[in-house]
């Protein structure tokens, strides 16, 4: 592994985990303090500003890191485009607000949407610093950024709690988090619009970016659809109970997604002239990310309830189920980002977004046949979605790298074997042993012990891989 990739690993790895963390310890003192109802409002209107940020970006910022070189006119051109996306995107929201606020019934909702557009032009600020400085792997300087904005804004947000905001709290965090990072990502960066506007320079990012635009959109749209179903159908206790659930599911695949996509996009661009290389390099990236993804999901799904009532405590209790079911679904999810690194990295942003119709047709058929049944059912179809996409993209991928059916269930045998003594460890404890902090730490412990062990007894690819990425000083 090369001296860079390595720095670059752990730079990264290092900033996105403390990053998370911290945003991890936040959610868990205002879960103390904010009630659920409150959570289940606002992630009714953070249903509008993700997919406004997903216009926002346009995929320009994918666009400038898979060119690997970029002019001062193309950086400037991004920067023009976002900034003019998201003044008309910060207006259509302020526009439909109350529109808004009528569909769920919750007339606070029309002030939030107002006050919460402001998240648009302060995000374009950072598309074209962000990129160029993972374009460079330059993740000493984006730790820092990350790390401040992420105190500052949870520092806030305690603060407003506290004092008795309720969901208002939220919404301070939200806009502190996206403007401080802006405000440091701008300043660490060094970087100024100092080229031209060029129509052609335009048109050419649009037109690898249109197309990540349209995927992510339709990403953005299902996942945010969940939102919208059970606002609408069920209350906003319920929508709360379902957020702080997906939300901690989601804290290590938004971790995964995150260096993944950061790490495997600049790399892989650099090799897509080498198929083999480009091979490679995905393969040992699937190798590592699901051998130390997959475990975390298999304790999290088995001591969901438990660690949600310790965690968050009782009046969270009914999100510990649906916790259970969405870490289950999300097994697969380093498997699902690498491939789309991987087609993006190629220079086939046309196919990934064919991919993700496909995927997203039978996500939402699904979404919604099932939720007249419940909320567990909803959580229920994200597992038969996140197997059926896993299928798609291994397809797809595979045709693209000449990377076979036969041989990437040769590859995945020894992750599922491991992963299979896990599963067994953690059940059995979570069986046995008292539900206790004591008896938790003790159950994930010997499961995640009995991972590693049978995954150096096996040989996985994924051990050497990791001692690889440890200084030969600690070694």
């Amino acid at each position: 592994m090369p001296g860079a990739v390595k720095h670059a690993t752990r730079w990264s790895g290092l900033e996105i985990g403390v990053r998370y963390v911290l945003q991890f310890g936040v959610t868990v003192v205002l879960a103390h303090i904010v009630d659920p109802s409150a959570y289940g409002v606002v992630a009714m209107v953070l249903v509008f500003t993700a997919l406004g940020n997903v216009f926002v970006d346009s995929g320009t910022g994918l666009a400038l890191i898979q060119r690997q070189r970029t002019t001062a006119d193309e950086e400037t051109s991004a920067f023009i485009i976002n900034l003019a996306i998201s003044v008309v995107v910060m207006g259509s929201l302020i526009a439909a607000s109350h529109a808004i606020a009528n569909f769920y019934g919750r007339p606070e909702i029309s002030a939030m949407c107002i006050v919460l557009s402001v998240i648009f032009p302060l995000n374009a600020l950072a598309v074209v610093p962000d990129a160029l400085l993972t374009q460079r792997l330059r993740f000493q300087v984006r730790t820092r950024v990350e790390l401040g904005s992420s105190l500052a804004s949870g520092a806030i947000a305690i603060v407003l709690a506290m004092a008795g905001a309720g969901a208002w709290a939220l919404v301070a965090q939200a806009i502190a988090s996206i403007g401080m990072r802006a405000l440091m990502l701008y300043l660490a960066s060094g970087w100024r619009p100092s080229g031209r506007y060029r129509r052609e320079d335009a048109l050419s990012i649009l037109s690898f970016g249109g197309y990540m635009l349209v995927a992510g959109l339709i990403d953005t749209a299902y996942n945010r659809l969940q939102a919208v179903i059970i606002g609408r159908l069920f209350t906003a206790r319920d929508l709360g109970f379902y957020s702080l659930a997906q939300n901690t599911q989601q804290a290590p695949t938004s971790f995964a997604s995150a260096l993944l996509n950061r790490l495997g996009l600049p790399l892989l661009s650099a090799a897509r002239h080498d198929l083999d290389e480009v091979k490679r390099v995905h393969r040992a990236a699937l190798f590592m990310s699901l051998f130390a993804f997959v475990p975390l999901m298999i304790v999290l799904a088995v001591y969901a309830s438990p660690i949600v009532i310790f965690v968050y405590g009782e009046r969270w209790a009914p999100a510990g189920p649906l916790l259970s079911v969405l870490a289950l679904g999300a097994i697969p999810w380093p498997a699902h980002v690498l491939s789309l690194v991987a087609l993006n990295a190629m220079g086939e942003p046309r196919l990934v977004l064919r991919v993700e119709v496909a995927k997203k047709v039978l996500a939402v058929a699904l979404l919604l046949g099932s939720a007249p049944w419940g909320i567990t059912a909803i959580a229920w179809s994200t597992v038969v979605t996140s197997a059926a996409s896993y299928l798609l993209n291994a397809y797809f991928v595979g045709r693209q790298l000449r990377y076979n059916g036969a041989a990437q269930a040769r590859d995945l045998a020894p992750t599922l074997l491991v992963a299979g003594c896990t599963a067994t460890v953690a059940m059995t404890c979570a069986a046995w042993l008292p539900q206790s902090w004591v008896g938790i730490g003790v159950g994930i412990t010997l499961a995640l012990l009995v991972h590693v062990s049978v995954g150096w007894i096996v040989s996985h690819p994924a051990v050497s891989g990791f001692l690889q990425l440890i200084p030969s000083k600690v070694r």
